[in-house]
């Protein structure tokens, strides 16, 4: 118990004595008085507290007590146990009880809980609803009279790098280290329509050609290959130990996939027979970035170290390819974020890994970019020559880890690392933009005639900054300046 005597924090332990033990404290607020105190215990207890002292203890929940809420006439508590509870304002009495279960939620509800009985990490109440915020990365909103409306979710753990877009429908796949796959509609729905545990986590996915099929990349090195609909296995693998960076269908049929790896590898599996026909050797550094042409015959291979590397498929054999000639290359796909046709999208200062994530729309003309900074960027493609112009834009609070356009090129899917955040813009092809505030932190203007697209090198050339310093008197000055008055001639001069 804190007091600020003197402009200073002074802290007093609480007394105990003999009506409880010591406990782990997990969550305390104020009550109905500055003298009294409330706290959740990991044992699942509410300690009620007058000034320092313990004067009683009630049991609340199974497992710990993870938050607690004062109301003006009674307490809401949630805890370990997946469980809501409302009191009374002296903790006599549980007045009702709300367990999160799937089959609580509410007709209209949109979204999947990810398992019954979740523990509850936060809790608030206002306007006659409970807000609960759950481990799983899920906020609902709990009517007093029961119903349970799944507000918001998204991944809960570690950081979120695999993403894929379906090839003719409005849907993405994600997955990430805390060990779930993910399908969520891209409709204005926007709520997730699978999920399926894992038995580790994830950084990479990928849907096939025909979108029936998902692969998807672990982090102990092995992928498996779901049905798309149902997300049950279709056929795993596991030849390297390290985690699976990359993960692509070569396109048409997808006969093959491209399998590649922190360890320095790319593997080529032949999907028909469910056998590796292929080891791409070669690379000095992890695999970053991978990418099909469209006869499905060619590797294009990013690696951490800043190679650009091309490889023949199914076999794996290193090829070396002038730049002039990759560019004349037809690509699948191009997520590279190395090589003269995105040159550009490199800031002026940067680690080699600063630019995380490419995705350039079917029809070749915008190349989006993420980067270590958090930003989503907009560049023309190609991006020839250092320092291109861009469109900037901001949302995620972490580094930008994956970027992909959908199908039809009408929204771009961003995912953030460390705030596991799944983003969604809208793309206004030029020409047919209307006139409501855009978010470009790079100019004040999204049209044409404002110069299309901007950058900050450019804005600040443009500033005309007027120097002020001595422009005006800084006391006030009067009679006649020195070298204008009249002065009397001297003796000699006489």
């Amino acid at each position: 118990f804190w007091s600020e005597p003197g402009g200073g924090l002074i802290g007093r332990k609480g007394c105990i004595g003999a009506l409880g033990r010591t406990d782990t404290m997990m969550c305390a607020v104020y009550g109905w008085t500055e003298e009294m105190a409330f706290s959740g215990t990991s044992t699942g207890d509410v300690c009620i507290w007058r000034d320092v002292f313990l004067i009683k203890t009630v049991k609340a929940h199974d497992g710990p007590v993870f938050s607690m809420h004062a109301l003006e006439k009674g307490f809401v508590t949630g805890g370990k146990d997946g469980v809501v509870a409302l009191w009374d304002d002296t903790f006599e009495r549980c007045l009702k009880t709300y367990a999160i279960k799937r089959a609580a939620l509410a007709p209209g509800s949109k979204g999947l809980l990810l398992e019954d009985n979740p523990s509850i990490r936060a809790i608030s109440l206002g306007h006659g609803h409970i807000l609960v915020g759950t481990k799983n990365g899920e906020i609902l909103e709990v009517d007093k009279s029961g119903p349970i409306t799944l507000l918001v979710q998204g991944h809960m753990e570690g950081e979120v790098w695999g993403l894929a877009t379906h090839p003719h429908l409005p849907i993405c796949a994600t997955v990430s280290d805390d060990k779930t796959l993910r399908i969520w509609d891209l409709s204005p729905s926007h709520c997730m329509l699978a999920v399926r545990k894992l038995k580790k986590g994830g950084r990479c996915c990928c849907f096939s050609p025909d979108g029936k099929a998902l692969a998807v990349g672990l982090n102990d090195g092995s992928f498996l290959i779901v049905n798309a609909d149902t997300l049950e296995d279709l056929v795993s693998f596991q030849h390297r130990k390290d985690v699976i960076s990359e993960i692509r269908f070569s396109p048409g049929a997808g006969k093959y996939l491209a399998v590649a790896s922190c360890d320095n590898f790319v593997d080529i599996y032949n999907v028909m027979s469910s056998k590796r026909v292929g080891i791409c050797k070669g690379a000095s550094s992890y695999i970053t970035h991978m990418d099909w042409d469209i006869r499905g015959k060619l590797l294009q291979v990013n690696t951490g170290a800043k190679e650009q590397l091309f490889f023949e498929a199914p076999r794996g054999k290193k090829q070396t390819i002038p730049s002039l000639e990759v560019e004349k290359i037809g690509w699948a796909s191009w997520t590279s974020v190395l090589g003269s046709c995105c040159e550009g999208i490199w800031p002026i200062i940067g680690e080699v890994t600063d630019v995380t994530a490419s995705c350039l729309t079917s029809d070749s003309k915008v190349l989006a970019t993420g980067d270590d900074f958090g930003f989503v960027k907009l560049f023309r493609y190609p991006a020839k020559g250092k320092f291109g112009k861009f469109k900037r834009y901001v949302a995620h609070s972490t580094h930008v880890t994956n970027v992909r356009w959908t199908y039809d090129d009408s929204l771009l899917v961003t995912v953030g690392g460390a705030d596991t955040s799944l983003m969604l813009w809208t793309y206004e092809m030029e020409g047919h933009r209307d006139s409501r505030q855009c978010d470009s932190e790079e100019s004040d203007l999204d049209s044409e005639e404002d110069g299309g697209y901007d950058s900050d090198v450019t804005r600040e050339n443009e500033i005309n900054y007027t120097i002020k310093a001595l422009s005006t008197n800084i006391r006030p000055m009067f009679g006649i300046k020195p070298h204008l008055q009249q002065k009397e001639p001297t003796l000699d001069e006489r």
